[in-house]
């Protein structure tokens, strides 16, 4: 199976810059290029594919009943934040917090907007051709005007992850992601961000 660019890159990042637990096999990227820390790295998120739009009815949408999805992450043990060179501790819960926390106070405009962040998790799918996931923490506004709360965010990701636990198919160690849409229809979403992802 062929590496994107992207996932070359990301590949490169993890294993060249970062010590991670557990040696993982590097790509085969120069050794001459160097990782500008604060590079913008295109997302692969597509609204359009996730069903993302100001029509989402309010609810729990959990990826693992979805074929397509070909991704599932430790959630116990998340690696590194895209770009940061430090561990991040706690599990996904954790990470979801963290990111609310960070987020707090940025304003959505009327158009249709995203604010999110990447952090890498151990896989546990054979078929992913990556020893880690990126994983897209975020809030999609659906074109809605609003200012992120940290609190209402928190309590929105822990109902997304433990209510995909709770359905089955999902674990704390086998997470597949999911997205939350509330009555304000915000979509508050946990998805893998790379084209490997998906069928």
């Amino acid at each position: 199976m062929k590496l994107s660019l992207v996932q070359v890159t990301l590949a490169g990042l993890l294993t060249s810059t970062f010590a991670l637990p557990n040696p993982l096999p590097k790509p085969e990227v120069s050794t001459q290029a160097e990782i500008d820390a604060n590079e913008i790295i295109p997302s692969f998120f597509n609204a359009t594919e996730h069903n993302l739009s100001p029509r989402s009815a309010p609810g729990l949408r959990c990826y693992q009943f979805e074929p397509r999805y070909t991704w599932a992450v430790d959630g116990l043990h998340p690696l590194r934040e895209l770009g940061k060179d430090y561990d991040l501790g706690g599990n996904i819960y954790d990470v979801a917090k963290k990111y609310c926390r960070e987020s707090h106070g940025q304003i959505f405009i009327n158009d249709y907007n995203w604010i999110g962040k990447v952090y890498f998790f151990k896989n546990v799918l054979k078929t992913f051709p990556l020893p880690f996931v990126p994983v897209r923490v975020g809030i999609a506004n659906d074109g809605n005007t609003g200012v992120i709360n940290s609190n209402v965010c928190a309590d929105r990701m822990v109902k997304l992850i433990s209510g995909c636990i709770a359905q089955g198919g999902s674990k704390l160690n086998n997470f597949r992601g999911g997205e939350f849409v509330d009555a304000n229809g915000f979509a508050y979403v946990i998805f893998c961000d790379a084209k490997g992802c998906y069928k």
